[in-house]
């Protein structure tokens, strides 16, 4: 067979359709799986708001609560129609849906780009008749559809519940072309980084950066909004005025994007990035020695990209404390919809940093769950086997990991509440109150460990199964940002480690359920470990 000449366009493609069947064959379980959950989050929340919104006066006193909360203004933004059911019900899926269909795009994307090559299978699959594009374009397709699937089954859900179409159409085309927008990111990354851990680094840092900007720009309604993607989905005004020129921005930015990673694509060598690691010393220091300091070596980065993450994130959310209280004197009825007595501004203030504290540590239990599934990562690569066939123990490799987790997730606690009071005291010059946002953070972390005990778990156990621990960080987003609305049973609601602990500062502090949620991490490592020692160490 002539292998058609790869300086031409069809050349560069070739082979595309074929790769594009061979992801759908590799994601037949994976991408269902981010369909479902993802689209049935946003279902049940689309089908629970109008039972819980059924009469006139409680629509309005969302839109005089949630409307005019900065709460709602950081997660969520600013949403057209909040006075209406089809504004409440965009306001309670934004945050999940924005997120998460950024997050699918990014995991789908790197997985069939920059991982591939990663591995060494593209370097095979190149030797065949495939252009130097056409992986590339076969993984930017993949994620696309999967954006526009979100997008039709939000507007389907909407639909279902009675909502205006045109709200809905708009709604689910500014979700499904802010995934096609981050897709276009991811590409850039996974040509700037020479890993795929690297490509997702970097992308989680422009989601987390556009998604800080909106939400900064909609507390102080000023025109930082326009700076960021999330701004110009949510300003096609669903439920509201219904503008289409937003699309233009998002579409240029996409297309400049997607041209950016052409570009580079072509002018870096294969399997490599343009940003290219350091060497490393020509002595090894006498930590690598260890298996701690070798796990501390391999995750190090990972440690100190989420402690800094979040303690960025944190700062703005402690700088938008002392703003809170003016909620009382624009909004008074605002105390009697959250139950506040006595100090209502104090009230408030509480209620925010519950809030925070709790969607902090949700989203540091990505963390827990990716330090944890490194095991699995080494096992695949080989690199465990080389390891093991030193005189380390399985019992002292599986630790090493555990330990540097453990220390991980209190790490980027401290760091989160430390950004959190630093923030507020530079706002309202409280500096007496760092000390207990840092503990107010810290007392979350029980779960945290617990969800990655789950994972360790599930690697040592069930091999096979170990991805399944991404399910159970959905589960609890789920639980977190949309029980409330959803009115989820207890009993669900209990599967959740987050539910049994205390909401901290709104409730006192209880050390009972801590105890148990470490205990019961404790209990799942001990069987992760028994695992990990019984079966056969399985190469990818």
């Amino acid at each position: 067979m002539t292998r058609p000449a790869t300086g031409t366009v069809t050349g560069s493609f070739a082979g595309t359709r074929h790769l594009l069947r061979l992801i759908l064959r590799r994601d037949r379980v994976r991408l269902p799986l981010w369909l479902l959950g993802l689209g049935g989050m946003i279902t049940s929340s689309a089908l629970a708001v109008p039972t819980v919104y059924d009469t006139p006066a409680k629509v309005a006193g969302y839109a005089s609560a949630v409307g005019t909360s900065p709460v709602s203004y950081l997660m969520s933004g600013r949403q057209a129609g909040i006075d209406t059911l089809g504004g409440i019900v965009a306001n309670e899926v934004s945050q999940v849906a924005q997120l998460g269909i950024c997050l699918m795009v990014m995991f789908l994307v790197v997985r069939h780009t920059r991982a591939e090559e990663e591995s060494g299978r593209a370097e095979l699959l190149r030797s065949t008749v495939v252009g130097r594009h056409a992986a590339t374009l076969a993984g930017l397709v993949h994620g696309v559809t999967a954006a526009l699937l979100v997008g039709l089954l939000t507007t389907a859900a909407m639909l279902s519940v009675g909502l205006d179409t045109l709200g809905s159409a708009t709604y689910g085309l500014g979700l499904a072309l802010l995934g096609l927008c981050y897709a276009a990111v991811t590409l850039v990354a996974a040509q700037l980084s020479a890993s795929a851990r690297g490509a997702l680094g970097l992308t989680g840092a422009a989601i987390a950066a556009g998604y800080l900007v909106r939400g900064v720009g909609a507390v102080q309604d000023n025109a930082l909004v326009w700076a960021s993607p999330f701004g110009w989905a949510q300003r096609m005004d669903a439920f509201g005025a219904e503008r289409a020129w937003p699309v233009l921005p998002l579409l240029a930015l996409t297309a400049a994007l997607l041209g950016l990673a052409a570009l580079l694509t072509a002018h870096r060598d294969f399997a490599g990035g343009l940003l290219q690691p350091r060497p490393g010393r020509a002595r090894a220091s006498r930590a690598l020695g260890t298996p701690v300091g070798l796990a501390f070596r391999q995750q190090r980065g990972l440690v100190v990209g989420w402690a800094a993450g979040l303690a960025a994130l944190g700062l703005v959310y402690g700088a938008v404390l002392p703003t809170i209280p003016d909620l009382v004197e624009s909004n008074p009825d605002i105390a009697s919809v959250i139950g506040a007595t006595g100090d209502v501004e104090q009230a408030l203030v509480d209620a925010f940093l519950r809030y925070v504290f709790v969607f902090m540590a949700v989203v540091s239990t990505g963390f827990a769950v990716a330090s944890v599934l490194r095991l699995r990562a080494e096992e695949e690569s080989g690199r465990a086997e080389l390891l093991l066939s030193t005189g380390l123990s399985r019992t002292r490799w599986v630790s090493a990991t555990v330990s540097v987790t453990a220390f991980g997730v209190l790490a980027i606690a401290t760091s989160t509440g430390l950004g959190l009071g630093v923030g507020y005291a530079l706002g309202s010059g409280r500096w007496d109150r760092v000390a207990s946002q840092v503990a107010g953070q810290l007392s979350y972390t029980p779960a945290v460990l617990l969800v990655g005990a789950v994972a360790f778990a599930l690697a040592g156990m069930l091999p096979r199964w170990s991805a399944a621990a991404w399910a159970v960080i959905a589960f609890v987003f789920f639980q977190v940002l949309l029980g409330g609305t959803v009115r989820l049973p207890d009993w669900v609601d209990a599967a959740s480690p987050f539910w049994h602990l205390s909401q901290v500062p709104v409730d006192a502090f209880a050390p009972a359920p801590l105890l148990v949620e470490v205990a019961v991490a404790a209990t799942l490592v001990l069987l992760g470990t028994w695992g990990f020692r019984r079966r056969a160490v399985v190469p990818g």
